[in-house]
């Protein structure tokens, strides 16, 4: 008796987890092979769907006993064509690639020009049972009915998207380890400037310059290796500072020391990579515009942004409120946050009234000077 392989295949798991169809194939293919005098030697099987061109990659099943039957020369047998695939493409492979196969139902002795009808019997077959399988979903829809994630719960539903993300997590995780070697090499590089560290853009460059092929099978960006050094724990600073996170800092920096310069400013923002002169100019630049927009008192007298901006405003605020204050009184509601003179207060102060001309008659009797004339009248 001649020797065989014996290949079983049901589309979904629940075909395979009942075994009756696997078992009635066992059958099918034992009582063929009792009947035209082949042994079978051994059995592959697979749970996954018929369609598509790439079944070697889907099914490792079919792809074993294609080896093995290719090893032992001997012929592969299954139950129905729709078996072996539902793919005309890949049936015609299989026969142009003189790869011995037998198909129970249509007998021993089949042609390639019956194999190929049946095959695109298959084929059709399966549009068919997709093009009912549409419409019929389209019809339970209409009618309200719910389908997968839909007919259980809301807890089962949150623990099935947690074991999905947790899954999904781990397999990016184990991917990203197998990179860890070339990313952590990578980061060690020196950069562009030689007192910065390299960029992730240029650690990705550094990568395809070797020829290293990413976890897709393409080239390296900046973003896809930062995420896997994040994934990984691999801590390295940015080499350029988004202008969000920059604005950010120098504009708590400003708030806290309103009268730093912009060489304080970067010194004091406690980040890893300089900022730069232009640069923090340029931020500490736009904190104090907005600051000054806000500003009516500094709108009206129009002072120059400099170290003493916020200074400027805050003093205008009290004048605008308490115009009878001194320049004593000032300087004691602005606190230690702002170390000013007297004479620069008074100054400040004088600009403002002078900014406020031709005041009505309610801001002459409040106002300080006429203030000063009413005590010393009293006394």
């Amino acid at each position: 008796m001649q020797a065989a392989i014996g290949y079983l295949r049901v589309s979904t798991p629940e075909q395979g987890r009942s075994g009756f169809s696997l078992d009635t194939q066992r059958r099918d293919i034992g009582a063929f092979g009792a009947r035209e005098g082949f042994t079978i030697t051994s059995w592959h099987q697979d749970v996954q769907t018929g369609r598509g061109a790439d079944a070697l990659q889907l099914r490792p099943g079919l792809a074993a006993a294609l080896k093995e039957a290719r090893l032992r020369r001997c012929p592969l047998i299954v139950t129905r064509l729709d078996r072996l695939s539902r793919n005309v493409h890949f049936i015609s492979g299989l026969m142009e690639h003189r790869v011995h196969f037998i198909v129970v139902a249509l007998g021993k002795d089949c042609d390639h020009f019956v194999l190929h009808i049946y095959a695109s019997l298959a084929e059709q077959e399966r549009k068919l049972i997709s093009e009912r399988n549409k419409a019929a979903a389209a019809a339970r829809k209409l009618r309200g009915q719910h389908f997968g994630l839909q007919t259980v719960s809301k807890a089962e539903q949150r623990r099935i998207s947690a074991l999905g993300r947790a899954a999904k997590s781990k397999a990016a995780t184990e991917r990203a380890e197998a990179y860890r070697v070339h990313i952590e090499w990578a980061l060690r590089q020196p950069g562009f400037f030689p007192e910065r560290r390299i960029s992730f853009n240029c650690a990705a460059d550094k990568l395809n310059e070797r020829s290293i092929e990413g976890p897709k099978g393409g080239v390296w960006t900046g973003t896809q290796l930062q995420a896997m050094a994040i994934r990984l724990g691999i801590y390295h600073p940015l080499a350029f500072l988004p202008r969000g996170v920059a604005r950010a800092r120098v504009c708590a920096v400003w708030e806290q020391h309103p009268e730093f310069s912009a060489e304080q400013v970067a010194a004091s923002a406690r980040i890893e990579h300089p900022l730069g002169m232009c640069r923090t100019w340029k931020l500490l630049r736009e904190c104090r515009v907005a600051a000054a927009k806000r500003s009516p008192v500094h709108n009206r007298v129009g002072w120059h942004l400099d170290k003493f901006t916020a200074a400027r405003i805050r003093i205008g605020a009290i004048w605008k409120r308490h115009p009878e204050f001194t320049a004593k009184q000032v300087i004691r509601r602005l606190g230690p946050k702002y170390a000013v003179r007297l004479p620069w207060v008074q100054k400040v102060m004088r600009e403002c009234w002078r900014a406020y001309g031709n005041p009505t008659p309610k801001y002459w009797r409040i106002g300080r000077r006429a203030w000063q004339y009413r005590r010393v009248r009293k006394s």
